[in-house]
């Protein structure tokens, strides 16, 4: 359980990581990648808390070998999405950087 608490806290951290975009990228970029953020966070902890209350996850080794494996479509799908929504943004957080905008 332990492992799970971590996964949380990671969680928490991506939320500010978002909030973080939001004011470094000019509006409507950051708002847009902070929502996109946001929103995969929560699937991805719902999803979390929907297979611990079905008993299939007891450790955060168990959520990683579900998503590996996609055992669970829902924890899998929200775990690409929050992947995909933070390599978009720092994609463009570098971009802007290189460019000097």
């Amino acid at each position: 359980m332990k492992g799970i608490l971590l996964f949380a806290v990671l969680l928490l951290a991506i939320c500010a990581i978002s909030l973080g975009i939001n004011v470094a990228l000019p509006s409507p970029d950051g708002a847009l990648f902070a929502i996109a953020i946001l929103l995969s966070a929560a699937f991805t902890a719902a999803s979390v808390c929907i297979e611990l209350g079905e008993g299939r996850v007891d450790d955060m080794g168990d959520v990683m070998k579900m998503v590996e494996t996609g055992q669970s479509l829902r924890l899998t799908l929200a775990a690409y999405g929050l992947g995909c929504s933070l390599a978009a943004a720092v994609t463009v957080l570098v971009y802007r950087g290189l460019l000097g905008g």
